[in-house]
């Protein structure tokens, strides 16, 4: 099962609320048990209700429909009453789920940003230090930080078992190319570099011949007298 899947899959809710709605209210609870402590899973869980809501809608509607269009005394005012009135009732709360499953997934996108924020930019390396700058409680840090590990959204990172939070840092291979690029030059510019030329010189003092660069001075390593061109 994927880290993304929920225990009791949107469709078979779907379906029951077709089949038979109280059936569907009984499998949304059951979902909302087993997600309770899975928070990325909570948007899907609202999103879930606002389309068993608008299902069950259109069900109630298109019934309403086909017993209201057989009387003959009934007009197209008539049906379009029972039609804003089941809105009322039942698109209603299906959009005030959508609205909350959108927040809860916005809560939960910044939530993760701040996490890594908190981890790489400011040193936090505890679940315990996590949960006291988000004002989540640790629980929802570990399983929160756990599902950032699992889908990719924190590579590099780990979890220890005493809640304590390891970044491997790793150089990009753009910046290790450019590190190598400009050794290499520095070693061929040094290899390149060209000698000084030297000039042999009689030294007065012993008569013993010696290197010696135009422009300079050097000792003779015989008798210990200044040479120069």
């Amino acid at each position: 099962m994927k880290i993304n899947s929920p225990k009791i899959h949107s469709a078979f809710i779907i379906a029951a609320t077709v089949i038979f709605f109280p059936v569907a209210i009984l499998l949304i609870l059951i979902r909302f048990a087993l997600h309770s402590p899975v928070n990325h899973l909570r948007a899907q869980d609202y999103r879930v209700v606002g389309h068993a809501f608008m299902t069950f809608y259109a069900l109630c509607v298109l019934i309403l429909i086909l017993a209201l269009s057989s009387d003959p005394t009934t007009t197209v005012v008539d049906l379009i009453l029972v039609a804003v009135v089941m809105a009322v009732i039942l698109v209603t709360p299906g959009i005030v789920f959508y609205v909350l499953a959108n927040a809860r997934n916005k809560k939960m996108q910044l939530l993760y940003i701040r996490y890594k924020q908190l981890t790489l930019d400011d040193g936090v390396q505890t679940v315990s230090g996590l949960a006291q700058f988000t004002g989540e409680s640790s629980k929802n840090v570990t399983q929160d930080i756990s599902f950032m590990m699992a889908s990719g959204l924190f590579p590099n990172a780990s979890l220890d078992s005493a809640g304590r939070i390891t970044v491997t840092r790793r150089s990009s291979p753009a910046a290790s190319s450019s590190a190598e690029a400009a050794a290499s030059t520095e070693r061929g510019a040094a290899v390149r570099t060209p000698r000084a030329q030297t000039v042999a010189v009689i030294c007065s003092g012993c008569g013993s011949s010696s290197e010696v660069v135009p422009g300079e001075r050097k000792e003779c390593e015989f008798c210990g007298n200044m040479l120069s061109v």
